[in-house]
Parts: structure tokens; sequence; C-alpha cells
């Protein structure tokens, strides 16, 4: 139990140290409570001197109340939540089981068989909790820590309810080893899949426009390759539509930069409602945008840029008491003319783009 006590003490040291600073995701707050409550429940249930009370029955009520923190976290990782009326039946049911064979029947076999299955079904709910996220590369730590301290907690109360309290056996000496090597396995995990996530964070920022959420020039390149290479690869045509909004400059000047980022917002998010999931949309730069079509001939994209083009010139941006209209010119490009290579392609297309414009704007030319 010491061993356990000093694992549990510097796991959850790691785990409140990780969640110390200013933008530490709340998942990681409550997985570092989680593992204060339980280490403060185990080290209660460990020290002889303590009342009755305290020693038999409160400490498996926090140690419970712990888990469910633990638990919200996951759930919280997981884009889902845990209400406080769970986490209180959590700790609950402990207490309630652990008085009554401490008060009303005293038992001390029964109530660590009852502590074992217990925590265990807690430690699986856990795991199963994890499991649901997916992506095994960054939970299958967690979840194997999780899992297996179920198992040796499990093994654990089954030894106790077969035998004497007092008896040693390889079972207990086995769940002595696996727990805190469990514990060990767990914080890492949660730590790792915390890593992950600002990995992916990190990630998603340096390949997206951070005004308009479209692709950047970087994430362009890395996606646009695998498109045109999936494209080729499939025998499919792969086409490009080059946008650029007409008298931008006009737009700025006449009522703001402020408009001016709320006419690009705006044209992204009417192009989005035109992509399929595996399309892709990119800011070039400045006030243009590039449309990656995969399995769309040259005849298809003008369809799909006049549909755009449509769109975009009926439509109005509202800022504050203000409403702006305006118009793009497009450039559409296809790899059945110039083949799959995608700089190509946008070179392509943005000559057309720049012929629509010479030739009045608002237009659509193909290239």
């Amino acid at each position: 139990m010491l061993v356990q006590i000093c694992v549990a003490l510097l796991t959850t040291g790691l785990l409140v140290a990780s969640a110390c600073y200013a933008e530490s995701p709340p998942e990681q707050r409550w997985w570092a409570a989680g593992n204060v409550v339980i280490t403060l429940g185990m080290a209660m249930s460990s020290v002889q001197a303590l009342p009755l009370v305290l020693n038999a029955i409160v400490c498996y009520g926090v140690i419970a109340f712990g888990l469910g923190l633990a638990l919200r976290g996951l759930r919280v990782y997981c884009a889902e939540t845990l209400s406080w009326t769970s986490i209180v039946i959590m700790a609950g049911v402990a207490l309630a089981f652990a008085a009554y064979f401490t008060l009303v029947v005293p038992s001390l076999r029964a109530r660590l068989c009852f502590s074992g299955f217990y925590f265990a079904i807690l430690n699986w709910i856990c795991a199963l909790a994890v499991a649901r996220h997916g992506n095994w590369r960054v939970t299958g730590i967690t979840v194997g820590g999780f899992t297996l301290l179920g198992l040796a907690l499990f093994l654990r109360g089954v030894h106790m309810l077969l035998h004497n309290e007092n008896d040693s056996s390889l079972v207990i000496a086995l769940s002595a080893l696996i727990v805190p090597l469990a514990q060990i396995c767990i914080a890492f995990g949660l730590i790792l899949m915390v890593m992950w996530r600002y990995a992916e964070r990190l990630r998603r920022l340096s390949t997206l426009d951070a005004l308009t959420g479209a692709l950047n020039r970087a994430g362009l390149e890395i996606q646009g390759k695998r498109v045109g290479l999936r494209a080729l690869r499939g025998g499919r045509s792969l086409a490009v539509i080059m946008i650029d909004v007409d008298c931008f400059k006009v737009i700025n000047d006449t009522y703001g930069h402020p408009v001016g980022d709320e006419v690009l917002r705006h044209l992204a998010r009417l192009v989005k409602l035109e992509l399929r999931p595996h399309d892709l949309l990119a800011r070039f730069g400045g006030e243009e945008f590039v449309l990656v079509l995969d399995g769309v001939s040259l005849d298809t994209a003008l369809n799909v840029a006049e549909r755009l083009r449509a769109r975009i010139e009926h439509e109005r941006v509202e800022l504050e008491k203000l409403s702006v209209r305006y118009t793009a010119s497009m450039g559409v490009a296809c790899s059945d003319q110039h083949d799959y290579d995608l700089i190509r392609l946008i070179s392509a297309g943005d000559a057309a783009m720049y012929q629509a414009k010479r030739a009045g704007r608002n237009r659509i030319v193909a290239g």
C-alpha cells in the first residue's frame, strides 16, 4: 500500500504540474483534481490511527469521488460531459457499501471484496470512455492502464472472496506490482493525449488561414499534392477554380478593413457550401482563393463556378449598419488540358481569372 501511495503521489504531482498553467485544457485540470482526491482517499485508508469512520468508510467514498472527477475529465476530452449527480452517486454507492460492511455487518473481507470489484468497474468505465474516442495510437496507453488497473483490482477482489484476507499469494504480489505500473501508464497516457491534441492544434494553425478558416498556401501544398495523386491514380479529372474578389481595394478604402475582412470570411463561407468532403479550399493570397475539385471535368467545374459567381453576386455582407454587395472573377483549369501538376493548374487558372477581370469582372473564363 505504501508503494501504491508513493506512486499515486508521483503521478498526481506530474498531472498537477502539467495542469498548473493558464491555458491548460479543462480535462487536464479534472484529471489532476481527481488524482489528488484519489491519493487522499488512499492515504486515509492506510492510516490506522484515524477514526474508523474515516479509515474504513469515508476513504472509499473519497476514492470513488476522485475516479468520478477523472471520468469527467475523460468525457470532456471526448467532447462529452458527466453530471455532478452521477459523480455523487458513484461516491454514494462506495460510501453505502463501506458503511454497511463496517457498521451493520462488520466484515473486512467483504469490504475489500466490494472495493476491488467496484473500483475495477469504475476503472473499466474510464477505459471505455477513452476507447470510444478512437485513435488508439494516442489513447492506447491510457486505455491499457485503466484496463490493467481494473483487472488487478478485480483479481484482488476475487482472491479476497475465495481466501482469508491475511493470506498472501501470487495474486496479491502481482496486484501490488501491477497497480503502480497501471497508475504510471494512466498518468503518462493522459499527458500524451493532451500533447497530441496540442500538436494537432498547432498543425491546424500552421496550415489554416486564421481569418477565413480555409487552408493557407502551406496547407494547400501539402493536401493539394495528396488530392492530385489520388485523382491521378484513380484516373479522374482534377479541376482548379481561382476566385478573386473584384475591386477589393475599393471596398477596403470605402468601408474600412473590418468590412473587407468580413467580405473574405463571407466568400469563404459561400464557397464551403459547394464543397464536398474531399474538395479543398485555400486562401492563396490577399483576396484570392483557390478551389481544388477531385473527379470534376472542365464543364462541371465551369458549372460549379457559375453557381458560385451567381450566389456571390446576389448575396449581401451585413456588418453593423452596413450592407455591402461584391462580385468575384473566376478562372477555371482542368487536368484534361494541363496535366495533374497542381502548380501548373493554379497558374493556368490564375491566368484565366485575370482574363476574366480584363473582360469586365464578375465572370468566368476557362484556361
